[in-house]
């Protein structure tokens, strides 16, 4: 944005702190599809402050990140967020949800700002709703600021009930026991990560191994399963069976 903006500073790193940055870098740059100056300037300080080696691969990673294509309203309208949730500020936001025929305004108290593999997304209170929504950046066209203040919630109960959904942007109130069996080419990778806070892992007789986790919503782990083709079974619940199981035959079909 225009105008001069606080800096902030100095921060002096360990040499593996840099590298869990370089590692937070890279993981952003994976899940982006365009390039944010800001970031890219921020790239470009740290590794003006790390050993010539690491300094390098940091480099690299704004060279790649530089060849994302620039929206600059985008860049705007994540500017203009960030500076009210920043200062507990609330917006008004343009947004066209992912089902509507058009955009709707939406008075909004921005709590948390995130950024995870499938985008970037607010997690505010919406004063039409009458109650905490999430709103996607990327469908959000314009931002004005109204210079009311507000009082935060409890932040820490918010962020504990995202990270009980799948994909760690989902709020509800549902209770889905899903259960997932993994064949024993796969039983390794699933064993030696960590998938979710819920999470249990049983080993099956024959050498795969079964996830048990507890969402609030199937909405983000339904395309998680989809990616695993015939290695992953559901269990349970019946509905997500069912879906997985719908949208594996509707893809089926179209390679007769």
């Amino acid at each position: 944005m225009d105008g001069a903006q606080p800096l902030f500073g100095p921060v002096r790193l360990t040499l593996q702190e840099g590298r869990a940055l370089y590692f937070a870098m890279r993981l952003m740059l994976r899940s982006a599809d365009e390039h944010d100056p800001d970031a890219l300037t921020a790239l470009e300080k740290v590794a003006e402050a790390l050993p010539k080696g690491m300094a390098e691969h940091m480099q690299r990673t704004v060279r790649e990140y530089r060849q994302l294509p620039f929206n600059r309203d985008a860049t705007e309208v994540l500017a203009r967020i960030t500076e009210a949730w920043a200062t507990s500020r609330s917006i008004i936001i343009e947004y066209r949800s992912a089902h509507a025929s058009g955009p709707r305004r939406y008075e909004v108290d921005p709590y948390i700002l995130d950024h995870t593999e499938s985008g970037t997304y607010l997690i505010g209170y919406s004063h039409a709703h009458g109650e905490v929504r999430v709103f996607k950046v990327d469908r959000i066209r314009a931002v004005e600021q109204t210079g009311r203040e507000f009082e935060p919630v409890d932040l820490d109960r918010l962020a504990e009930t995202l990270r009980n959904s799948w994909g760690g942007v989902v709020i509800g109130e549902s209770r889905y026991d899903v259960v997932i069996d993994f064949s024993p080419s796969v039983a390794d990778r699933i064993r030696e990560s960590y998938w979710h806070v819920s999470q249990e892992l049983e080993m099956l007789p024959e050498g795969g191994i079964r996830l048990k986790v507890s969402l609030p919503s199937l909405l983000e782990i339904t395309p998680w399963v989809l990616s695993w083709g015939p290695e992953a079974v559901v269990v349970a619940p019946d509905e997500l069976r069912e879906r997985v199981a719908g949208l594996v035959k509707a893809a089926a079909q179209r390679y007769p």
